[in-house]
């Protein structure tokens, strides 16, 4: 079997739909035995045919088809290609809070904490990954999920109250002084953001030691969130 039908085995054997790094293919399976140049070519050959669809510079998927029409990428396909564990990584940002149906505003980009990338900022499709060095247990996203809700409150469109308080309902129950000093550390939230956090968990008697990042000389303003 010659190199070109090599290749060609290995990636037509992939999943269709699942976007893969033609560098790391050949980095797995080829480089003891072919030139990367020569690689490069028939992936090339193999895209100008069709039989794989490159998405972004690097990456390409084995296209799926339906009712003629080929089908395209979904949003959890490219999240996917970043990390699949949920210890890996968070959805944040207008995502989430249109999963969590805070708003009816349908995410323009979708924005993602993750432990899984090599650079503080990769941006694949209309998803873009940060860096963040955590193991994203539950209480750790839990934690980092509320702090983004409550940043981002003033600008959620027609916020659902109802929805709001079902979330927290959720999230207080896993709420760690320990976890919350060691994300802070990296995404440092304005005294306002802990300011509100403290407000609602000592309305719903979460214990907590929030007061030593703020001041005492300080009136913080608190959104109407009941």
């Amino acid at each position: 079997m010659n190199i070109t039908s090599e290749v060609k085995e290995i990636i037509l054997q992939l999943p269709k739909n699942q976007l893969f790094n033609s560098r790391e293919i050949y980095e797995r399976y080829f480089i003891d035995f072919c030139m990367e140049s020569t690689y490069s070519k028939i992936i090339n050959r193999m895209q100008k045919d069709e039989s794989i669809i490159m998405f972004q510079k690097g990456i390409f998927y084995l296209p799926k088809y339906r009712d003629g029409k080929r089908v395209n990428i979904r949003q959890y396909q490219i999240k996917s290609f970043v990390f699949s564990n949920n210890n890996d990584g968070t959805l944040v940002g207008d995502g989430l809070y249109y999963r969590l149906k805070l708003s009816k505003v349908i995410a323009k980009e979708y924005l993602y904490y993750t432990n899984r990338i090599d650079e503080l900022s990769k941006k694949i499709g209309n998803s873009r990954f940060l860096f963040l060095p955590f193991d994203f247990d539950p209480t750790t996203t839990s934690i980092i999920q509320l702090m983004d809700v409550l940043c981002g409150f003033h600008k959620i469109t027609n916020i659902d109250l109802d929805q709001f308080h079902q979330f927290l309902d959720s999230s207080v129950k896993l709420y760690d002084d320990i976890a919350f000093y060691d994300i802070h550390k990296i995404l440092r939230y304005p005294k306002h953001v802990i300011a509100f956090l403290k407000t609602i968990l000592d309305d719903l008697g979460i214990d907590n030691v929030l007061e030593r990042y703020l001041s005492t000389r300080s009136i913080y303003k608190i959104p109407d969130w009941k």
